[in-house]
């Protein structure tokens, strides 16, 4: 196998003994990676493709070097099998436990689970591939073996090359606590600063503009911020006014600015979920 880094970086940080009662350094997922509903882990590039059929390096992460790889399938789905056969007829191993490391390949020498496993360490065409029979025997005994010979040998990919990450919040968020008409916030991504909004309040749309804040954000400390503008008419209270603005935690968006007709006031609004996209 010829091959040269899933924020979320995942915010994963992996320890994994990889010789008996030895800790390697822990490697860093890269921000690139996510994970579908079922529990799968698949990567996608900068431009929101979905990676597939492909050894995935992801050496985005600097102190990952060449060393962390995964295998993708034809969806772009994580293989996670104990023992795969790829179609050079190397044997390699893959982590399945929840470590940290789950679903890394195995590249370096050692005990894992009481099987000693030696690993080509050299990037010369066969990196961790196992090289002892007894240690692949075991590992076929535990785990089985699955061909993936189907993947695309020379599909390489690295991390390094999607360039700099940039989050997208584009979605659809629904208010926590109430009707539906009162949650439907739906974000598309115009660029890194940029976002534009619909709201519907009861039957109606409302549109609008965000604009990252940095000099706010980095004042308040905070998850990103933008600024509402550009704001469609409407004429009954809501969240989605000028002036007002957006902060974003995670998967949940906070609306502030909420102002009612007739009232100077402005007061925090509302907490939304993410529920689409």
């Amino acid at each position: 196998m010829k091959r040269k880094n899933l924020t979320v970086i995942f915010g994963l940080t992996a320890a994994l003994t990889m010789l008996a009662g030895t800790s390697v350094m822990a490697a860093s997922f890269s921000q690139f990676w996510k994970q579908s509903s079922d529990g799968s882990w698949y990567v996608e590039d900068n431009a929101g493709k979905r990676v597939t059929n492909a050894w995935l390096c992801d050496d985005a992460v600097a102190e990952n070097g060449k060393d962390v790889w995964y295998l993708l399938d034809q969806w772009g789905n994580m293989v996670t099998n104990g023992l795969v056969q790829d179609g050079t007829g190397n044997y390699y191993s893959i982590e399945t436990e929840h470590n940290g490391y789950y679903g890394m390949l195995r590249y370096r020498s050692g005990n894992y689970d009481g099987i000693y496993l030696d690993l080509e360490s050299s990037h010369a065409g066969a990196f961790a591939a196992i090289k002892n029979e007894d240690g692949r025997n075991a590992l076929r005994q535990r785990y089985g073996l699955k061909d993936v010979s189907s993947i695309n040998n020379n599909n390489i990919v690295y991390t390094s090359s999607f360039g700099t990450f940039e989050e997208d919040y584009s979605g659809t968020y629904q208010y926590r606590s109430g009707p539906t008409w009162s949650g439907m916030f739906t974000l598309t991504k115009i660029d890194k600063d940029h976002y534009s909004v619909s709201k519907n309040e009861e039957g109606d749309v409302r549109t609008a503009m965000l604009t990252r804040d940095y000099d706010y954000e980095k004042e308040k400390q905070d998850q990103p911020i933008f600024r509402i503008s550009g704001c469609s008419a409407y004429s009954h209270e809501s969240d989605l006014n000028d002036d007002g603005y957006i902060t974003i935690h995670g998967e949940q968006l906070y609306t502030h600015g909420l102002h009612y007709e007739g009232d100077v006031g402005w007061e925090a609004a509302a907490i939304y979920d993410k529920v689409y996209g």
